[in-house]
């Protein structure tokens, strides 16, 4: 009694190429097995990255762009204190008005950035702390992941490092925590406005 064995995977093939094997007791494979590869069309993303205007945000988003595909999304969001609600009516508005034109300004300085890249960048300002902000935000947009820089300067920056390893605490989703000097490594922009 002759037995053979082919297998045929991936171009690994064992046994003679074209041979096909009746089935027997002994036999290992009963057909060739074709394989094609199709590659799959790339998923499009979305990033979301926390922006206060600090070195390390700046790295943030450079290395964000650095991973996207131009059919990807990066969402730049920046995250504002609330105004005092002891305000009055008319100054909680001109308050509130003060503080988004304020976190505007911080979003314009990476403008001109996001106009060089392929990949479609979109700028939030919300109200509440960082961590929280992003984490709905993410919800909100079904992020794949987030981004922020090791360390920003905004009201947190006492406690070294809380909004990213809030953010490691409490996301649902994967997060980035990149380096200030990342964005030099890869030679990314954004560190040059």
């Amino acid at each position: 009694m002759e037995w053979s064995t082919h297998f045929e995977h991936d171009g690994l093939s064992l046994g003679r190429p074209g041979d096909l094997y009746e089935r027997n007791d002994m036999s290992l494979s009963t057909h060739d097995v074709q394989s094609s590869t199709v590659p799959a069309p790339l998923k499009s993303r979305t990033l979301v990255v926390g922006y206060d205007g600090s070195d390390e945000a700046r790295a943030a988003f450079a290395v964000a762009i650095d991973r996207s595909q131009p059919s990807d999304t990066i969402v730049l969001v920046h995250a504002t204190a609330p105004a005092s609600s002891w305000l009055g009516a008319p100054y909680y508005e001109r308050a509130v008005g003060q503080i988004h034109d304020a976190a505007e300004r911080v979003l314009d300085e990476m403008r001109p950035i996001a106009e060089q890249v392929e990949t479609p960048i979109e700028f939030e300002v919300l109200e509440g702390p960082p961590a929280e902000v992003l984490i709905r935000v993410a919800a909100a947009r079904d992020a794949d992941e987030i981004v922020v820089g090791s360390r920003g300067l905004g009201r947190l920056r006492g406690a070294l490092g809380s909004v990213s390893q809030e953010l490691l605490r409490e996301a649902a989703r994967p997060v980035l925590v990149v380096s200030r000097d990342a964005a030099t490594v890869l030679g990314t922009p954004a560190l040059s406005t």
